[in-house]
Order: structure tokens, then C-alpha cells, then sequence
């Protein structure tokens, strides 16, 4: 399988409902990319403890056949602010 980092949103979403990883799996990729690029000061705040808890719970969703269409997709923010 291809890095989780590197798929679509819509392969990621096929992947998740035909079970060939988790959410916490997918989860887990993406933090371990942010980690590596780290120096980089992308984000202002990261909650990884929370992103794993989130990722938890939709798999207890999608093991029950509910959720949305985009349960379990990892998602970011960028705020922009100018001055």
C-alpha cells in the first residue's frame, strides 16, 4: 500500500469503508509527517491527543456502519491572519 500521507481524500475514504487500515492508523500517519516536518512551523497549535481520540472514535462508528460521508478523514486548519 502507498503512504497513507499521500492519498487522496477520496482513497482515503474508499480505503477506510473497505477496512484496509483505520482511522487511528490514518491518524497516526498524518502525525508522524507533521513530526518530521516540524521545522517548518506549519501549525501554531497542534493537539495530537485529541486528533488520536477523534480518530478512535470514528472507528467505533464506522464499525457500527454509521458516521458521514467523511468519517474518519484526518482534516487541518490553516488560519491566515493579516496585519
Amino acid at each position: 500500500m502507498t503512504d497513507l500521507t499521500s492519498l487522496t481524500l477520496a482513497q482515503a475514504r474508499e480505503a477506510l469503508r473497505k477496512k484496509e487500515f483505520s482511522a487511528t492508523e490514518l491518524a497516526e500517519a498524518h502525525l508522524a509527517a507533521i513530526e518530521q516536518a516540524r521545522s517548518l512551523n506549519a501549525y501554531v497549535m497542534e493537539t495530537p491527543e485529541r486528533a488520536r481520540a477523534m480518530a478512535r472514535a470514528s472507528d467505533q462508528r464506522l464499525a457500527n456502519g454509521q458516521g458521514s460521508p467523511l468519517e474518519g478523514l484526518p482534516v487541518d486548519n490553516k488560519e491566515l491572519c493579516w496585519i
